[in-house]
This record gives C-alpha cells, structure tokens and sequence, in this order.
C-alpha cells in the first residue's frame, strides 16, 4: 500500500505554533531572543531597553504587552521557517488572528538568511489588530521574488510590531504554501 500522506511545507512551523496554543503562561517577561517555543521568540532594539511580558492560554497563541524605555528602532517576533522549503511552490500565506486594547498596526515580513547578512521581502499589507478579534490574511507571490525557490540556510517570519508602549492579542497564526 502507498501512501499519500503529504503535510506540506509548512507543517514544521504550524506544529510548533501549535505547541504554542497549547501552553499556560503566567504573566512574565520574556528574555529577548529567548524561545517561547523552539523557533519563536521576541527580539528587541538592545539600544532601547524593553519588557516584553508574555501570557499564554489553552487555545490562544500569545497576548504580549511591550514596555519600552527610549526610541527603539524594532520589535519583532521571530518565527523561523527554515524547514519550510519554498521550491515548487507559488505563494507563501500567513493568516493571522489579532486584537489589541487599542488599534494598532503591524508589519510582516519574510527574512532570507544568505552568506554575509539576510533580505527582507515584506507583504503587501499592514495587518490590523483592532479592539474587537479580526482576521488578516497576506501571502506572497514567489514568482515575484524567484530567489526563494532556491535552499536559505535560514528562513523566518517576523512580525513587526511598532516599536512603542502597547499591547497585542495573538489569538492565532497559521502559515500557508501553496
């Protein structure tokens, strides 16, 4: 018998997000570039001090809360995608679920790790959480960046999140390859 069970590409990073929704999380702060699960964490501008505080419930991704001391120049959330290869493939979607105390933007955005550095490839739309859950869906045409088709030796998701006082509610994320 053969079998024809293909999970996709994307199903590494949907599994680790998933972990994720599954945890309890007290209130705490999280070390920048410390793992909330292997392969997701928070990354801070070290010239503006920041507490990022994380909770998270069965069910629910994260809520995170950002307290920013001076002008930082970033705050993202880091995903990495480097066991989702992009060959063959026509897009690269992500559809997020989002709610904040006060509405506010984010940006996302594909790093592509190369020798020396990295490229960032951002998505055509500013995702929106608004005071009320709503959903954001963006995906990227590969066939307008052919570099992707090509082996990264690292690959991540990064959502950037305004690098001011605030809050989110990430009730979900899910990563898509068509």
């Amino acid at each position: 018998m053969s079998d024809s069970l293909d999970l996709g590409p994307e199903s590494g990073v949907n599994s680790r997000l998933a972990v994720l929704r599954q945890l309890t999380r007290e209130p705490a702060p999280q070390p920048a570039q410390e793992p909330l699960v292997p392969g997701l964490f928070f990354d801070t501008d070290p010239e503006a001090p920041t507490t990022v505080t994380v909770t998270s419930r069965p069910g629910e991704l994260l809520k995170a809360e950002f307290d920013i001391a001076g002008k930082a120049r970033w705050l993202g959330l880091h995903i990495n995608l480097t066991d989702c290869p992009l060959d063959g493939k026509m897009l690269l979607g992500v559809a997020i679920r989002s709610k904040a105390p006060l509405s506010q933007t984010f940006r996302l955005c594909l790093r592509n790790g190369r020798e020396g550095g990295f490229d960032d490839i951002f998505f055509r739309k500013t995702a929106i959480a608004y005071t009320e859950p709503s959903l954001h869906l963006d995906a990227l045409s590969l066939a307008d960046h052919p570099g992707l088709a090509a082996p990264a030796p690292w690959r991540e998701l990064i959502l950037f999140f305004r690098p001011e006082n605030g809050a989110i509610d990430l009730q979900d994320l899910r990563v898509f390859a068509l």
